[in-house]
């Protein structure tokens, strides 16, 4: 029988107790920030919500470490350090975990307004083998334009009259359609959150190959915890996406480049590049970005050294893996828009221009305070850090390789979107995504690195408060912005959409706008946009009855007085009357018969609706 020395039970203890009073004040601080959290799963009940509690544990068990021998304690502090960077790769997956959980739990399940049920329905077409849809009405009504008109939001006129072709690219739809096939009608919407523990795990793996372990976990923390990260995650949109698909792309193209590397990293460097394309094609170019690497230049302290041959070799390999994918965008813009390089969103030349560059710069550094405020703050106190304390180890990576990469990604995405279109609102700093994983892989090499100019006790400790402090102010961040609220206020358009798709007639035929990409997706009803009707209102009423079809005005409150305005003459009996159904939500919904129709209409009382 083996017994424990006082010694070794004495260290157990140090450590046992610093662990505790570490765990404790990550609380005060958590709690401190947040106002409190609990945790529900299953039978495991956590909850926290007063800082006083957790700061008394924290005190006592340091203290009570302190007196067992503060040279114990010494080392069990140090020793917190030493198990981030050895249980790194544990944490970092824990990490993306907790991003999936928390865009599965929050997530918008909702085919809601225009992204999201574009890409929903889009990938409900890939999954019954077709590209575009069909409306045999546009042919029939005999108005100019009509399959416009019959166009929900998130699609367009394709190549023939009453063909609507999806506006949106198809990687996303790609993915969610395979998924789907799997998994059933909901498991598209856990695409998103999935690619997004992807895209925080890929991004530790940046920051470990760029530096080292702990950077890498650092760099997965202010991922998973950007409010716009998070923003997206909740949504069935691309940004998520591409960003996985560009940063699993620049880890292969390390690996390609690094010594021992496998045969095929270029390879799948250039395939998860394709993927990207698909996803969101004008961030094409990035794919320089994982060529270079692939290809070994810049030179970084993680390539090995450059073999003219070999570089050539990988970056056939990438262009190898990227080619079916640009093949198939190409055929597939072809098929649906009449020209390889025309998109969904229209000619290419409209979007960009040099008068937007300098608006854009101030636009963007602004949402970066406004988003990004914590990790910037953490970069600010690494430089004062490295600028007041000699370094302890001279061991300590170099920055050089995440800045070099960094700076190459966000020169990339910048020319892509400076010359965009101008948007107002803070949720657009979603489109430089892609260049959060390398961004956020240099800021841990920097904090990394101000880290080891601390003495060894304090290093684990600091870094962990640190991070607990920017995640808290990101959440709260996050909460602001209604990151939590998204799913409860986009309901209205899978609780209208379903009870349309049981109450209305099948000869019925939705005039909508802003409901109507998702009353197409629930209901499969003809849809046609009253916003774009080229002829009176009451004209197009006669020529849809005429065939057979009966009308119905799909609104939300916001949209009324436009209506109004539009067809001023038409609404005796129609929405200046009672509605059918009304969703009675944060924006209602109405539900109106129009003029010169009795319609058969299963009328469910409103407070179903409200359920």
């Amino acid at each position: 029988m083996r017994v424990s020395s006082p010694s070794s039970t004495s260290r157990i203890f140090s450590h046992l107790l610093t662990a505790v009073g570490t765990a404790a004040i990550l609380i005060v601080v958590i709690v401190s920030t947040t106002g409190g959290f609990t945790l529900d799963a299953g039978p495991v009940h956590l909850s926290a919500h007063r800082w006083r509690d957790a700061l008394v544990v924290s005190a006592a068990a340091w203290l009570l470490a302190a007196l067992i021998g503060r040279a114990r304690l010494r080392d069990a502090a140090g020793a917190i350090h030493a198990f981030v960077a050895a249980r790194a790769p544990t944490l970092a997956l824990l990490i993306a975990v907790a991003a999936a959980g928390a865009g599965v739990a929050h997530g918008n399940y909702a085919a809601s307004g225009s992204d999201a049920a574009g890409y929903v329905s889009a990938a409900v077409l890939l999954g019954r083998g077709a590209l575009a849809f069909d409306e045999p009405l546009a042919r029939e009504v005999g108005w100019p334009d009509a399959t416009v008109t019959f166009s929900p939001l998130g699609y367009r006129p394709g190549t023939a009259t009453g063909e609507l072709a999806p506006t949106y690219p198809l990687g996303l739809p790609l993915v969610m359609s395979a998924v789907g096939i799997a998994g059933g009608s909901m498991t598209p919407f856990l695409v998103v959150p999935l690619l997004g523990a992807l895209a925080v795990f890929s991004t530790y793996l940046l920051g470990a190959a760029l530096h080292s372990r702990v950077a890498g976990v650092i760099a997965a923390s202010l991922l998973a915890s950007s409010p716009i990260f998070l923003f997206q995650a909740v949504q069935p949109m691309s940004d998520v996406a591409v960003t996985a698909w560009w940063a699993l792309a620049l880890v292969f193209a390390l690996r390609a480049a690094s010594p021992g590397a496998a045969p095929g990293a270029a390879l799948a460097a250039g395939a998860a590049s394709g993927l990207a394309i698909l996803t969101r094609p004008n961030v094409a170019p990035m794919v320089l970005a994982v060529a270079c690497l692939a290809a070994g230049w810049p030179r970084l302290a993680v390539a090995h050294a450059y073999d003219r041959r070999s570089a050539l070799r990988r970056l056939a390999h990438v262009a190898a893996g990227v080619l079916p994918a640009v093949g198939a965008l190409l055929l597939v813009q072809w098929r649906l828009y009449g020209t390889p390089f025309s998109s969904g969103y229209g000619s290419i030349d409209g979007f960009f221009s040099a008068a937007t560059v300098w608006p854009n710069t101030l636009a963007y550094a602004g949402r970066l305070l406004q988003g990004e405020l914590p990790a910037l703050v953490l970069v600010a106190v690494s430089a004062v850090l490295a600028a007041t304390r000699r370094t302890r180890d001279d061991g300590a990576p170099a920055v050089t390789s995440a800045a070099t990469v960094a700076a190459l990604v966000g020169a990339i995405v910048l020319v892509c979107y400076l010359p965009y279109a101008e948007f107002a609102e803070w949720s657009y700093l979603r489109f430089l995504l892609p260049a959060f994983p390398p961004l956020f892989a240099l800021i841990g090499a920097l904090v990394s690195g101000a880290c080891r100019r601390l003495p060894l006790a304090v290093r684990g400790p600091a870094l962990l408060i640190a991070l607990t402090l920017v995640a808290s102010v990101n959440v709260q961040t996050a909460r602001r912005e209604q990151v939590f609220n998204l799913a409860q206020y986009e309901a209205r358009y899978r609780t209208m959409g379903r009870y349309l798709e049981s109450a209305l007639p099948a000869n019925a035929v939705i005039l909508s706008v802003q409901e109507s990409a998702s009353a197409w997706h629930y209901t499969g009803r003809p849809i046609v946009r009253w916003d774009l009707l080229p002829v009176d209102l009451d004209a197009a009423l006669a020529v849809l009855r005429s065939r057979g079809r009966e009308p119905f005005l799909l609104i939300e409150d916001w949209e009324l007085a436009d209506f109004r305005r539009k067809f001023p003459d038409a609404l005796a009996a129609g929405a200046n009357g009672p509605s059918l159904a009304t969703w009675p939500g944060t924006t209602a919904v109405h539900l109106f018969a129009l003029p010169g129709g009795a319609p058969a209409v299963r009328v469910w009382p409103t407070d179903v609706l409200s359920r």
